[in-house]
């Protein structure tokens, strides 16, 4: 609203003046006025709630908008405690109404200032309900009432019904605190009359269609630029264009008797202490007075100054509005100019920017700005010498802030220059780093103004936001960046990695996880990395995880994980943690490593290094056993008066218990020739029958010993195999002999031979032990055994079906186990392929070996060992040759009758010169180059037995000695 200027009698700051004009108002009243206004009446027309309580907070003047808006009566409450009259709903248990309003009536009673008070539920009683309360919210003011002493009559108690405003979440109360005046024991006429000066609104009372002033209060006054105006119409006191307007308005209301508000309404008024204009934004109501008989003859108008209210409104929109720009903006650039875009428009600005500051020129770069329409803009390099001597300031870092150009001493001398810009006022806020100025946010306004410091502290907020925005911009730029490259690092590496947050939440896995697990990208974010782990496995590995978080320990465990095949695949899970300079860990860096053939291989070695164990501890015993009688034969045969029958006996002992220790070294070197492929098979077309037969022979002894009976059915089909005899009637044999250890005494093996299109089935069946289900799929392995007593009465050392599974599958065969369980007895069938039908049979039965010799040699027998060389010269002997013994190679070649010799059994390992030396020399020998030249030594291994041959040896013999096959080599060397 624009006034006229005020009169130079006005007297507005004095309260006698106020005295004075309301007298003057009376003497000057028009016609049909002729007495001092009702104050009483103007209270009760008030459109405002007011309530006048005393100091003990009775109850004694209510106007007529308090009782329409709390629904009560004038006698109902008038004379009554507020709190007795207005209790707290008794329904609703968080009600603090009375605790509130009596805090706030205590300290104005306390302090004689005004207290406003925040929003207040206090619910009202409902007429005619008893212990009915309607839901009200209310705004209230409490302001003291004061006598010319200063001391406290009255309070008035001022409300505003908010009620519709709170439930629809609208605006804040538009109206601020106003008068509820209380005043006991003086006289009504002047405490009204205090109360409508004192009033913190702008308040005036208007009579007839011509809307003449009968009543204004300071507010108000201060609207007409202070003239004295009572009784005059108010389109006299307003009479630019927003003046019509409102003059307008009070029409209408006039008119049509309904009440009009408006809120944050823009005026111009006069400013404090000057005739300049200045705009400010006003909350005002039209309240219609009516005559007894209910008709218009008035308007009461109240408004509150809200300027403060409407700026800082302002000024929190825009740091809202920058706040949700910031977010969605990628460039620094963009940024800057949002920023410089909302500073502008909430502080009504001609032009905001940021600029670049050149050290060296003292240039300020622009890249871009933003104007107000008909602004242009700063874009380019400025020099700022060119606009005043403010720059050192700025580089010192303080704000520069020029409310006038003109009058300003640094600007001053430049101030057209500046002005052609738009800049009348200005205002510079230095950005710095490391205390060098490096940039600056320019606010320019193109008239003179007063920048507030609430303008400032926008501006300076505004830059700090833009700052921190930008710097966090950059951070997650490079952030980003990092990122990225860790990615293409992490995926490109073959290990599964993964990243969790301080507290183990999981939210990055690279893509080998992902491959690897084969589930969806993100659905093991969290916890839910847990699910793909074994079931077994899952409370572990959280312990572990969760004693690692709380400890800040390595993570370290082997689990298994569910690979994409949907097989569980044991892996190597680590973790370790990463810490800030402070020391605190900040990220979780793990990886998962596929250990899965690495854990069965050790599995494996592990049962592998158990069951040698096991061997060991089996080789052992057996081994002890046939040494045990060996050496009681030998104590025996030392003893003089023996008869023949005990030496005999001795003897026996002795050669039987060798026999058995040398079956033991013989499958021992046998499987590991076998198991390392070194095995050469004499492979010739065989018929199986005759193979069953010799093997049924070799194991006959044994299944008679325990007292078995053996059923032998073959089919009456040709059964032909290719294959080597000795091994073939080895691997039956061993299944033989392996039922019959283990079927207690008595017991019933079945041999049968089937022919089934072109392959021949094996099998043994027996009513003995049976096999574990645990056991049975790794019966054929090296050093597997069923349960065995202590006394081990079954002999062997685990290695006769490994023989029988290693023999067949060279023969192109194969070996199955088959049992119903422990005491239900077992079933081996050995499969192989038969032979073509042309294929001639060569298998032929073995001729026996005659005990003594037809042809009978001079031998030389050259060993370290004299045990055994005479043992064996006392053999050879029995059998007819003539033999001769050396301990060493010297003594061989000194002997006498060397040139006669027509055999050489030579050990290998002899003092001095070995036997491959010795076995050269006498090759070189005229008389005995071609003599029989016959290997006997512990050393069997295919290595040695080419050493050997190429030293010149015809034959090689492994301890202890096979003496039918040696004397089968010395009789075939004797009948040549």
């Amino acid at each position: 609203m624009v006034t006229p200027h005020r009169p130079d009698n006005r007297t507005a700051s004095d309260p006698a003046g106020t005295r004075v004009r309301r007298r003057a108002r009376h003497e000057e009243a028009p016609a049909g006025n002729t007495c001092a206004p009702d104050y009483r009446r103007v209270f009760e027309a008030g459109p405002a709630p007011y309530l006048l309580l005393a100091r003990d907070f009775t109850i004694v003047a209510v106007n007529d908008a308090y009782l329409r808006a709390t629904s009560t009566t004038r006698e109902g409450i008038v004379g009554r405690n507020i709190f007795e009259a207005f209790p707290d709903n008794p329904n609703d248990p968080t009600a603090n109404g009375v605790a509130n309003l009596r805090a706030s009536l205590m300290r104005v009673r306390t302090t004689r200032l005004a207290d406003t008070m925040p929003i207040q539920k206090y619910d009202i009683p409902i007429a005619g309900m008893p212990g009915g309360f309607e839901q009200r919210h209310w705004s209230p003011v409490n302001t003291p009432v004061l006598n010319d002493n200063g001391e406290l009559t009255h309070i008035i108690h001022r409300v505003e019904d908010v009620t519709a405003v709170v439930q629809a979440r609208a605006h804040s109360v538009r109206m601020e605190s106003e008068l509820l005046a209380q005043a006991q024991h003086v006289r009504e006429g002047q405490q009204f009359a205090d109360l409508f000066q004192q009033a913190p609104t702008f308040m005036a009372m208007l009579s007839g269609p011509e809307h003449r002033v009968d009543l204004l209060n300071q507010g108000f006054l201060r609207l007409t630029g202070y003239r004295d105006v009572v009784g005059r119409p108010v389109a006299e006191c307003f009479g630019t264009a927003a003046g019509r307007a409102y003059v307008a308005l009070l029409d209408e209301v006039y008119r049509n008797g309904r009440p009009l508000a408006a809120s944050s309404a823009l005026y111009a008024v006069h400013a404090p202490g000057g005739d300049e204009m200045e705009e400010r934004y006003i909350d005002f109501v039209f309240q219609p007075i009516r005559t007894a008989q209910g008709n218009v003859r008035g308007i009461f108008v109240e408004g509150v100054d809200v300027t403060d209210r409407v700026q800082a409104n302002a000024r929190r929109d825009a740091l809202i509005r920058l706040t949700d720009a910031l977010r969605d903006l990628r460039t620094p650039e963009e940024i800057a100019y949002a920023a410089a875009r909302i500073l502008g428009e909430a502080l009504g600005a001609s032009r905001v920017g940021y600029g670049t500051f050149e050290q060296a020129t003292g240039h300020l770069q622009v890249d871009r700005d933003w104007t107000a329409p008909g602004v242009r803009s700063l874009a380019g390099s400025l020099n700022l010498g060119d606009f005043g001597n403010y720059v050192e300031d700025m580089k010192l870092g303080r704000t520069v802030i020029v409310h006038d150009v003109a009058l300003d001493e640094r600007t001053a001398a430049a101030a057209d220059a500046v002005r052609s810009y738009s800049s009348a006022a200005f205002v510079n806020i230095p950005l710095t780093e490391g205390g060098r100025l490096m940039s600056i946010l320019f606010v320019n306004n193109a008239m003179p103004r007063d920048w507030s410091a609430e303008d400032c502290a926008l501006m300076r907020e505004v830059a700090e936001r833009a700052r921190t925005a930008t710097e966090r911009l950059a951070s997650m730029l490079a952030l980003r960046e990092s990122e990225a490259k860790f990615r293409t690092i992490a995926d490109a590496m073959p290990q599964m990695v993964w990243s969790t947050l301080p507290d183990g939440y999981h939210d990055y896995y690279n893509q080998q996880w992902y491959d690897y697990t084969g589930v969806p990208d993100g659905s093991t974010d969290g916890a839910a990395w847990n699910g793909v782990f074994h079931p077994d496995d899952q409370a572990r590995a959280w312990t572990a995880w969760r004693h690692s978080l709380a400890t800040g320990e390595t993570y370290e465990i082997q689990y298994r994980l569910r690979h994409r095949s949907g097989e569980y695949r044991w892996v190597l899970g680590r973790a370790l943690p990463i810490r800030d300079e402070a020391g605190a860990i900040v990220r979780w860096m793990g990886t998962c490593t596929d250990i899965h053939t690495q854990k069965l291989a050790e599995d494996a070695l592990r049962e592998a290094a158990q069951r040698k164990d096991e061997f060991l501890a089996m080789l052992a015993h057996e081994l002890r056993n046939p040494l045990a009688p060996i050496s009681t034969a030998a104590q025996l045969l030392r003893v003089r008066h023996a008869d023949e029958k005990a030496r005999t006996m001795a003897s026996e002992i002795i050669v039987r218990q060798v026999r058995h220790m040398t079956a033991l070294v013989d499958d021992l070197l046998d499987v590991s020739r076998v198991t390392r492929g070194l095995v050469e098979l004499d492979m010739a077309t065989l018929d199986l029958k005759q193979v069953l037969n010799s093997a049924v022979e070799q194991a006959l002894p044994l299944i008679d010993a325990r007292r078995h009976a053996l059923e032998l059915r073959t089919s009456p089909a040709r059964a032909h195999v290719r294959g080597d005899r000795t091994r073939l009637v080895q691997v039956v044999a061993n299944v033989l002999n392996n039922a019959a250890k283990y079927t207690p005494q008595n017991g019933r093996i079945q041999l049968t031979l089937d022919v089934d299109g072109s392959h021949a089935r094996i099998a043994v069946t027996d009513n003995g032990n049976g096999i574990a289900p645990a056991l049975l799929p790794d019966i054929f392995d090296l050093f597997v055994q069923g349960e065995r007593s202590p006394d081990r009465a079954q002999g062997g050392l685990g290695l006769g079906l490994a023989l029988v599974r290693s023999l067949t599958a060279l023969h192109g065969g194969s070996a199955t186990a088959d049992s119903a369980g422990e005491g239900r007895g077992s079933t081996f069938t050995i499969t192989l392929p038969l032979a073509d039908w042309d294929s001639a049979c060569s298998d032929t039965p073995p001729q026996p070996v005659p005990d003594a010799a037809l042809h009978h040699l001079n031998v030389m027998i050259v060993d370290d060992n004299v045990d055994g060389a005479l043992s064996l010269a006392e053999l050879l002997r029995a059998q007819g040759h003539r033999v001769t013994v050396a301990e060493d190679a010297e003594m061989a070649l000194y002997e006498p009758g060397l040139e006669s010799v027509q055999a050489f059994i030579l050990d290998i390992g002899l003092p001095g010169m070995d036997g491959y030396t010795l076995a050269r020399h006498l090759r070189s020998r005229a008389a005995t180059a071609k003599s029989l030249m016959i290997a006997l030594t512990g050393y069997g291994q295919p290595a040695d037995r080419v050493l050997s041959t190429a030293a010149g040896f015809d034959h090689h013999f492994v301890k202890p000695v096979d003496t039918q096959a040696l004397a089968r080599v010395l009789e075939a060397f004797g009948g040549a």
